[in-house]
């Protein structure tokens, strides 16, 4: 973000003061090549004066040293050429040429060739210009031209140029080292609230916001620091809630089942006493179950964010178990509810999950087996282990489950065949889908090949 904050700050800047710079450099250059142009024009004057002098009177040796003194000065070649088109005084080494005869020519119509382009680094180190020698009645009689050197005025201007480019480094700087400082103050504030938003999603403390920045992002932080505040407490309260309401639910059913268990039992008494008696098995199994859902539920979801808030510090996180091993101490009860259990014979495979939790899943899909196969129905399970992980599938060939149920399955409290099995809560597949999702696993319901459920547990390999 500071990046796409800055990069546009820096891009204005960079124009901005480019465009202040180059007029600038702009001005130097012609300033210094108009100097240029004023002091040669003053020079050539005395040259034309002379010149004028020496053709009208045949003196050329006084013209020639002059000319000769004028070099010495400014180390600049010089020629004087008559009406003829004859050199007739020179000094220098400015050759007779092409350049030379047509900056003469066009002196010669009376028209000074004095301009001298902008004078930069990298233009031509010298310049022709050229005036007319004017006699008495407005004839030229000659023309006085000169090559100009330019190196002086190059330097000066490349000096200059120089100064006004670490002038602007240093705006640059500068300009840099502001927007850094104002991109900090205003995005302090946002890099702060993403903090404290991604720990609020992950069920941490959030980190304190000291408000800083605008006061738009002051407000927006004491406002957000108080809705962080309001929701860990309604969280902290609803889960606070659950669990003192189960665990107060437990004491008057105690009672209750102290005081019914004291009375005698004997005819039509008997029997609603009874039916008293299983409702409150049921509630204290539905208390437990729900107790159980809550801590799961808790325990994924901090899960996903990286965490495992539900198990203790150094608690084993996994365990070496085969199919044989998981369904011998259920085989009496199924047997007894008429199913036949088969365990697929296979190696030990590490299941990267606590066993309390893995036998606690297993008894809840052998449970649901039981319930929902009926007689006579065959229950498989196996575990293996492959190269995208463990799996543990239990299924059977009842014929108990409907099509219409698969969508339904592990919604809490739903119950397929509701009236035929009244002792249940609804919350055994809901319980194995959370643990699952603790164990960074899911629980995968389909219908099986052999007639009725198939429950897959997946893990997914380190």
């Amino acid at each position: 973000m500071t990046r796409r904050v800055l990069l546009p700050l820096l891009v204005f800047g960079l124009i901005a003061v480019i465009a202040v710079l180059i007029p600038v450099a702009q001005s130097i250059a012609d300033s210094r090549s108009q100097q240029v142009a004023l002091q040669r024009t003053t020079a050539l004057d005395q040259v034309v004066q002379r010149a004028r002098t020496a053709l009208a009177q045949g003196d050329v040796q006084s013209l020639q040293a002059y000319l000769e003194r004028f070099h010495a000065v400014y180390t600049e070649s010089v020629l004087v050429i008559d009406e003829s088109g004859a050199v007739v005084a020179s000094a220098g080494d400015l050759d007779r040429d092409e350049r030379v005869d047509d900056v003469a020519t066009a002196a010669s119509r009376a028209l000074p060739q004095l301009t001298i382009p902008r004078v930069t680094p990298w233009a031509e180190s010298s310049v022709l210009v050229a005036v007319p020698v004017i006699a008495a009645g407005g004839f030229s009689t000659g023309v006085v031209v000169l090559s100009v050197d330019l190196r002086g005025a190059q330097s000066d201007v490349a000096r200059a140029w120089t100064v006004i480019a670490v002038i602007g480094v240093l705006l640059l700087s500068l300009l840099m080292g502001a927007s850094l400082l104002w991109t900090r103050w205003i995005l302090g504030p946002v890099r702060a609230l993403d903090t404290a938003v991604a720990d609020v999603t992950a069920h941490r403390d959030p980190t304190p916001l000291r408000p800083s920045g605008p006061p738009e992002l002051r407000r927006l932080s004491r406002a957000f620091a108080g809705m962080a505040d309001e929701v860990e407490r309604s969280l902290e309260q609803q889960r606070g809630f659950v669990a003192d309401a189960s665990h107060q639910l437990r004491t008057p059913l105690a009672a209750i089942r102290l005081r019914i268990d004291g009375l005698p039992r004997a005819g039509e008494t008997g029997d609603d006493l009874s039916a008293v008696d299983d409702d409150l098995d049921r509630l204290e199994h539905t208390v437990e179950r729900m107790l159980t859902l809550a801590n799961a539920e808790h325990r994924a979801s901090a899960r996903v964010h990286g965490r495992d808030d539900g198990r203790a510090e150094g608690a084993i996180r996994e365990c070496v178990v085969s199919a044989v091993d998981l369904v011998e101490r259920h085989r009496t009860r199924l047997g007894d509810a008429g199913l036949r259990l088969h365990a697929v014979p296979g190696a030990p495979v590490t299941v990267p999950c606590g066993r309390a939790d893995l036998d606690e899943m297993a008894e809840v899909l052998l449970d649901n087996a039981a319930k929902y196969a009926g007689a006579g129905a065959e229950v498989r399970v196996s575990l293996v282990s492959d190269a995208a992980g463990p799996t543990l599938t239990v299924e059977d060939s009842g014929t108990g489950l409907a099509d219409a149920d698969l969508a339904r399955m592990g919604t809490r409290f739903w119950r397929a065949g509701r009236d035929a099995f009244p002792g249940g809560t609804g919350l055994g597949l809901a319980i194995v889908a959370q643990l699952m999702r603790a164990a960074g696993g899911r629980l995968d319901l389909q219908r099986s090949s052999l007639g009725g459920l198939r429950a897959r547990l997946l893990w997914t390999a380190s």
